[in-house]
């Protein structure tokens, strides 16, 4: 990849606060091969398109609802955009059959995007040709005059952000939803990934009966002590700084020693790799290559393996072995493949990478009671400093294990994680799996699963299987009652299927029969560990 082509990405990403990975973007792949065909609508609106713009309320303001012609696949569909105080924009559209399903997209970082950002315009355009009612937010703030985590001076917007947006959002979309068609949404879905997979589990935590069925993907569930991994990543490598010969040397030696044929490692809580003994370490006063690493380095690696500590104990997850691989990027063009690591934490020279501008402005802004503009990050104190994010992590954190309210009312979730994402931590997604069903008792599984995915990357991508069509499976579990035992997933390059594999509920993994192909997915069983 050009650097031209990496400085755009990343300014992208950070500009808009990583919309692009707001989904995983496979949603309705596996629609035609449903029992379900959600394009069977039947109902059509009971009222003109403009006059929704008198349904506002005391707090809602409707700007505008004007009919868009159909184009392509994509049907007629009336747009409505409004406004909740102070500053949430919202939008929905309704199509002129509707299949009568409500359907809500997640964000993406710092959130603030209009309904035009990036893919949203595709994710909002697939789903209206499935005949669903489609509906987004910005969350409060817009990312343009705000971006990242500068909407954190207001306390409001932060609360907007945390959760009352997208809340708000989802009771008057549906209630536009059925005044335009005089009858209410008989069922609503969330989809979302990254921000959007925390959106999702705020939702099934605080307020269970805004869906019927989640997608919950990689979720940064708990926000305050990602944004703090954030910190600690960008100290531990402004001290030993990790290069891309370097990581092409790391992703081999970690996929020799827990990879499978392809390289894939496929569960890296079993990987036993240790930089220091693993690693080829260069000689005292030599400059790392593509043949050795420094002992510094090889300390880097395993202080992000560990995680961030404080009182000399680690307190949160770090990244996984495997991260560091070549593959499909999560960001932009499919090809040429990259790292893992690519701008997350290696960034264009004198560019900030992504970990280190998300955790620098979270400390500006919202690390602390107090919003100090002009923080030095390289002053955060992690014996002393995460502690100061209590407050805020009650409001922003989707923690909570008790998902009591989802389950009495027939909800269910269907969660993802790559377990090579470079992003966020893998095992944040399992530690609060395995809480949840501590909780909610043996029958969780019957309203709740995780799919851990190897290989992928964050949301998508990485050098696993990455392409799978979570939504319609959540779909026919909500619908037909057809629990999902397993997800088909490919590996797409150059538009040819080159693996596939099926996903498993966790804890269960793939397991080949012996006999078949090992690329393909039908030689694969769903297995317990062991």
């Amino acid at each position: 990849m050009t650097r031209i082509w990496r400085v755009a990405l990343l300014l992208a990403a950070l500009t808009a606060g990583g919309p692009a990975l707001a989904q995983n973007g496979y949603s309705f792949l596996d629609a035609d091969a449903s029992p379900l065909d959600y394009r069977q609508a039947s109902v059509r609106p009971q009222r003109g398109c403009d006059s929704l713009r008198s349904l506002g309320e005391t707090d809602v303001t409707i700007i505008a609802a004007e009919t868009i012609p159909a184009a392509g696949a994509v049907p007629e569909h009336c747009r409505v955009s409004g406004l909740i105080s102070p500053e949430i924009r919202f939008e929905v559209n309704l199509p002129v059959v509707w299949n009568r399903r409500f359907y809500m997209f997640g964000n993406g970082g710092a959130a603030g995007e209009t309904p035009e950002t990036a893919a949203r315009p595709q994710t909002r355009a697939t789903a209206l040709t499935q005949g669903f009612a489609v509906a987004s937010t910005n969350t409060g703030h817009d990312a343009t005059r705000e971006p990242l985590a500068s909407f954190g001076g207001s306390e409001q917007k932060k609360i907007d952000y945390a959760f009352r947006a997208v809340h708000l959002t989802a009771v008057h979309a549906k209630r536009l939803t059925a005044a335009y068609y005089d009858r209410a949404p008989a069922y609503a879905y969330w989809d979302g990934c990254s921000t959007g997979g925390r959106q999702g589990l705020m939702e099934a935590q605080r307020f269970p009966g805004d869906f019927d069925g989640l997608v919950v993907g990689a979720p940064v569930l708990n926000f305050t002590a990602t944004n703090q991994f954030d910190l600690w990543s960008a100290r531990v490598l402004a001290e030993n700084p990790i290069g891309e010969p370097q990581l092409r040397l790391i992703a081999a030696k970690v996929a020799a020693l827990c990879g499978n044929a392809d390289g894939v490692v496929e569960d890296p809580r079993a990987c036993r790799f240790d930089p220091a003994r693993d690693l080829p370490i260069c000689a005292a006063g030599t400059a790392a290559s593509d043949a050795c690493v420094t002992a510094g380095q090889a300390g880097a690696l395993a202080k992000l393996y560990a995680g961030p500590m404080a009182q000399g104990k680690p307190y949160f997850f770090g990244i996984e072995p495997g991260t560091e691989a070549w593959g499909t990027p999560s960001f932009g063009p499919p090809m040429p493949e990259v790292s893992g690591w690519d701008r997350w934490f290696l960034a264009p020279e004198g560019q900030r990478n992504i970990h280190l501008a998300y955790g620098e402005s979270f400390t500006k802004f919202l690390a602390f009671p107090a919003v100090d503009p002009n923080f030095d990050w390289k002053t955060y104190d992690f014996d002393r400093d995460p502690g100061r994010s209590a407050a805020w992590g009650r409001v922003v954190n989707a923690t909570d294990p008790d998902l009591s309210g989802l389950r009495s009312r027939g909800g269910k979730i269907l969660m993802y994680f790559g377990w090579a994402d470079p992003a966020l931590m893998p095992r944040m997604g399992v530690d609060y799996y395995e809480k949840a069903v501590a909780a909610n008792g043996p029958g969780t599984r019957d309203f709740f699963r995780l799919f851990m995915v190897p290989g992928m990357f964050h949301c998508r991508g990485g050098n696993g299987t990455d392409r799978f069509d979570a939504m319609t499976a959540l779909i026919n579990w909500v619908e037909n009652g057809r629990a999902p035992d397993r997800i088909e997933a490919a590996r797409v390059i150059d538009g040819r299927s080159v693996r596939s594999r099926p996903l498993c509920p966790y804890p269960q993994v793939a397991r080949h029969d012996g006999r078949g192909p090992a690329d393909k997915a039908g030689s694969f069983a769903c297995r317990d560990p062991g």
